[in-house]
């Protein structure tokens, strides 16, 4: 009767054998079709080209070493950076734990129990007298399972772990394109309010010589007291908007500080020279629309985590199917302690189970309804980041391009307001004019001199627009941050 019962336990442990290597759940197939136009629009700008893009280090093309100093300290610096950096490993600890139900799974136990029995009673075992009434017993062993992944359904969650992990890296990307777009947009902000104060400051001189000069007229009874007043208040309001002005630049400088991980005012000395504004290159490149779909961390994330999710269906579907597994034990188990590691004290036991959840079928059913559920939803989800990415370049480019125009019209209006201030002043000495006249040309003067300085931060900023659209730079900062941190060393290239 021995004979057959072991070829039976043999044969029920060879089955889920037999039928390892099937995967159950789809497999993925890739992303659904992206809808995008074969090129971007240049809007009529012959400098946007159609070439490939250099974007691993796009903002070395402003030539600017402090804007270069900046985004190389905030990439070993920042801290939300580094909070992603932290994801992957959490990521990739989560994918060990995944991994690990695949093979068996074993722990260790001891225990001591001390029992005293009540005589009255009628003793141990219920003989009265018995002659002791109190015992003890040690053991010592180790139990384990096994779970044979017959269905793949663990090799499902593995998958699905490892997409994960994908994610998490492309998360790093993301931050790091943000980070660099922060701050290279803060540094033309805060040299922009550097450009602005100074042309508030050189027409706030201007506006008290004009009103001493008034005031002297006056009192030679050359003037009005109306020519004083007049010019009183227009330099009261120029001087009214500096502190606005120095405002925004201190905003600008705490940001920069709190994007290189520092407290604000950090980064005052190392602007207080005033520079100009980054100046664009000539001409930039763009690429097709189809490139972004490699090279923007926010769409290759929104894939992985479409692959991850189509593991998980097979995940749930597994549930459906039984489940096999090798349990045993082994160990040692007396009643004193020196008895303990006889031989006569070994323990032990071993063999096949099968669990299957067939009455909660309908649940599980319903479980894997969800999950494809949710791959849907990534699917369209994937779709309409693809759309938004392309929105943003579309949108980034043609205000680039249109902020350049615009400076055209701008350069000339400031050529036109300073010989009008010219002509007015001339002829105002001379009685030709009214004072209203120079004041007039002094406010337009200064609103175009401002309005060109906020058109050339527009015009950088744009730019960074669109490189951060076209989701350019992450290769660049992942070798830069390789040289100062052991964070990038752990990031996968995919």
């Amino acid at each position: 009767m021995g004979k057959p019962r072991t070829a039976q336990v043999i044969a029920l442990i060879a089955v889920p054998f037999l039928l390892l290597g099937c995967h159950v759940g789809p497999d993925y197939c890739g992303p659904p079709a992206a809808r995008l136009a074969p090129s971007w629009e240049n809007y009529g700008d012959e400098t946007v080209r159609y070439l490939p893009p250099e974007l691993p280090g796009w903002w070395m093309q402003f030539n600017d070493p402090v804007l270069d100093a900046l985004i190389s300290e905030a990439i070993s610096q920042n801290l939300d950076l580094k909070v992603a950096a932290e994801r992957i490993f959490q990521a990739r600890a989560e994918r060990c734990t995944v991994r690990s139900d695949l093979f068996p799974q074993l722990a260790q136990d001891g225990s001591y129990t001390y029992s005293k029995y009540a005589t009255n009673s009628g003793g141990i075992g219920g003989v009265v007298g018995a002659v002791s009434s109190t015992a003890e017993q040690w053991s010592l062993g180790i139990g384990g399972s096994w779970e044979i992944d017959v269905f793949g359904r663990l090799q499902r969650l593995v998958e699905a772990a490892d997409q994960d992990i994908c994610v998490s890296i492309e998360d790093y990307r993301d931050t790091l394109i943000i980070l660099m777009a922060e701050v290279a947009t803060n540094y033309v902000e805060a040299r922009s309010y550097q450009q602005r104060l100074q042309i508030a400051r050189d027409n706030l001189k201007i506006q008290q010589q004009t009103l001493q000069y008034t005031h002297t007229r006056w009192k030679a009874e050359l003037g009005t007291e109306l020519d004083v007043v007049q010019a009183e208040a227009n330099a009261e309001s120029t001087a009214s908007e500096i502190p606005s002005l120095e405002v925004g630049y201190k905003q600008a400088l705490n940001r920069l500080s709190v994007l290189l991980g520092n407290p604000p005012g950090s980064v005052d000395q190392f602007l207080s020279e005033r520079a100009p504004v980054p100046t664009p290159p000539t001409e930039i490149a763009v690429g097709i629309p189809a490139e972004i779909l490699r090279q923007r961390p926010d769409i290759r994330r929104a894939e992985h985590e479409l692959a991850a999710q189509t593991a998980r269906i097979g995940g749930a579907i597994g549930e459906l199917y039984p489940k096999f597994s090798i349990t045993g034990s082994f160990g040692l188990d007396a009643r004193t302690l020196s008895s303990l590691f006889d031989s006569n004290s070994i323990t032990g036991s071993v063999g096949p189970t099968m669990q299957w959840n067939i009455l909660n079928f309908g649940k599980f059913r319903c479980n894997v309804y969800i999950q494809e559920s949710l791959q849907r939803q990534l699917c369209l989800q994937y779709q309409n980041t693809v759309l938004l990415a392309a929105e943003e370049v579309d949108n980034a480019l043609v205000e680039y391009v249109r902020q350049k125009e615009r400076r055209r019209n701008l350069l000339q209006a400031v050529a036109a307001n300073q010989r009008s201030v010219d002509l007015s002043q001339k002829r105002y000495a001379g009685g030709d004019v009214s004072f209203q006249r120079v004041l007039d040309s002094q406010r337009s003067l200064l609103e175009s001199q401002d309005s060109l300085a906020l058109n050339e931060a527009s015009i950088a900023v744009s730019l960074i627009q669109v490189y951060r659209a076209l989701g350019g730079g992450w290769q660049g900062a992942e070798a830069l941050a390789a040289q100062s941190t052991e964070v990038v060393a752990e990031v996968e290239t995919n």
